[in-house]
């Protein structure tokens, strides 16, 4: 697949993001392992926090077959002019005009716990959402949560949605046949330690999703 594979909300197989790249060498595992998507981070306080003039070179260098991103938390104007690409993930309490805003220059993912109804169906109608991202309740801690009870609510879900939280290589294969989402983002789970990706655990974590036949 190529970067088209990202941008595009069709059925396929599932498309895999590999988020918090802070290292060029990074970078290059996650195109060579076949995934569609890599993040930045811009939040503050994450161990895989990168400077937004370290995301513009990320964004400028990465291969064609990738889809670069960027994360933020709860920007405001000034932050949401410092993005380093077009396509931006909210992970915080957003506002609907913050995510209006954001649409306005690039796709959107806005990131959502699994637990919280009510904000689920209002971002998975909400226009200028392109992507939801499903989360543990706390994002970006690397926590696995009950797929099994979430998996009557991704049935209804009109928006192409990711499944994050906890995901490995030993465990993502079981939870695309469960819930089927359209994409799946990790993180730690391809960290050797906090915030340092693993080019091994990367190809098998691919590998893996590429195994789940979906």
């Amino acid at each position: 697949m190529t970067a088209a594979a990202w941008c595009s909300g069709d059925p396929g197989p599932t498309r895999i993001k590999i988020c918090g790249i802070r290292r060029a060498e990074d970078l290059l595992a996650a195109a060579d392992a076949g995934a569609h998507a890599i993040g930045l981070v811009l939040a503050a306080g994450s161990p895989r926090q990168v400077t937004p003039v370290q995301a513009q070179q990320f964004a400028a260098a990465t291969p064609s077959a990738l889809t670069p991103i960027t994360l933020l938390v709860d920007p405001d104007e000034q932050v949401l002019q410092q993005r380093a690409t077009p396509w931006t993930q909210l992970h915080g309490d957003e506002s609907a005009s913050v995510v209006e805003a954001s649409a306005k220059t690039g796709p959107v993912i806005k990131a959502v716990p699994w637990n919280d109804p009510n904000a689920i169906a209002i971002w998975d109608a909400c226009p200028h959402v392109t992507r939801l991202l499903i989360d543990s309740p706390h994002g970006g801690s690397g926590e696995a949560f009950d797929h099994e009870a979430f998996a009557n609510i991704a049935a209804t879900l009109q928006t192409p949605w990711i499944l994050a939280g906890g995901l490995t290589p030993e465990t993502v294969a079981a939870a695309i046949r469960t819930l089927r989402p359209w994409g799946v983002d990790v993180s730690s789970g391809v960290e050797s330690s906090r915030g340092m990706k693993d080019p091994d655990l990367i190809a098998a974590f691919c590998g893996a999703v590429r195994a789940a036949g979906v």
